[in-house]
């Protein structure tokens, strides 16, 4: 039996969402924050949470170049399962606006807190090193786990960004969140009732093959583990390797001050 498209979407194959641009391409201008200038416009911002894996996010960057489709990768610097100073992550990023999606930061307010310092300094501390980082400028920000913040976002009316949760962006609001999609919100997307609509899509969340929730986060934290091994190798043969040269390096100095006999 045939899947609906909206049945399809459930199960978070990487098919269904090719899919699902394609269907909204028939009816909607899709597009990055900081493309989203008429009020007049019919349109839909595309968005995306790195939460997980830059990685997986420029795999979801990379279908979405062949489909013609630009959007918004959110990256945050106070992430536990990635680094984005770390080399490999570092080229993700770039190579994420080199495909031409538009980069902003996500930014989580109690980490921001534990600092002790002005929250508005640190927002800024981290969009200038997020744009040299990229290459791009930063246009928009989004807040991690707004729903779980103490009080409001203190970005929520900042001016020179694009807040995500600012009324105008998200009046209309679809998110794969916890993959768990609102359905009824889902339906009217699908049935293009909104004129201009914000999707969040987190790009870790969806997979090649039909997998549970289970088992994504099984597979991706044996990633996590791997990397830690392999890291762990290079750098124990990173330490053997110095200690041989420190001990043949000392030896010299001990065989040379030897050899030129005791200062008078």
């Amino acid at each position: 039996m045939m899947l609906s498209l909206k049945e399809e979407l459930q199960t978070f194959k990487f098919e269904a969402y090719v899919k699902l641009l394609k269907w909204l391409k028939k009816r909607y201008r899709i597009i990055p924050f900081s493309e989203a200038t008429g009020k007049a416009d019919s349109f839909l911002i595309l968005r995306h949470d790195i939460d997980a894996s830059i990685k997986a996010a420029l795999k979801m960057a990379e279908k979405e170049k062949l489909l013609g489709v630009r959007s918004t990768y959110f990256v945050m610097f106070s992430n536990k399962l990635y680094n984005i100073l770390e080399r490999d992550n570092l080229q993700a990023l770039r190579n994420l606006s080199a495909l031409g999606h538009e980069i902003g930061l996500h930014y989580d307010v109690p980490t921001y807190e534990a600092y002790n310092r002005d929250l508005k300094e640190t927002l800024e501390c981290e969009i200038v090193l997020l744009e040299r980082l990229s290459g791009c400028k930063v246009h928009s920000i989004a807040c991690h786990n707004v729903s779980l913040i103490t009080g409001e976002d203190p970005f929520k009316n900042i001016k020179g960004y694009i807040n995500v949760y600012s009324p105008r962006f998200h009046r209309s609001y679809v998110s794969d969140s916890c993959r768990a999609w609102y359905l009824k919100n889902l339906e009217e997307l699908l049935s293009y009732k909104y004129k201009q609509v914000q999707l969040l899509i987190h790009p870790f969340l969806w997979t090649e093959e039909l997998c549970k929730l289970d088992d994504v986060l099984e597979v991706f934290f044996q990633e996590v583990e791997k990397e830690n091994r392999d890291y762990k190798r290079s750098w124990l043969k990173l330490l053997k390797d110095a200690a041989k040269i420190r001990i043949r390096d000392g030896n010299k100095r001990y065989l040379n001050a030897s050899e030129s006999g005791p200062e008078n």
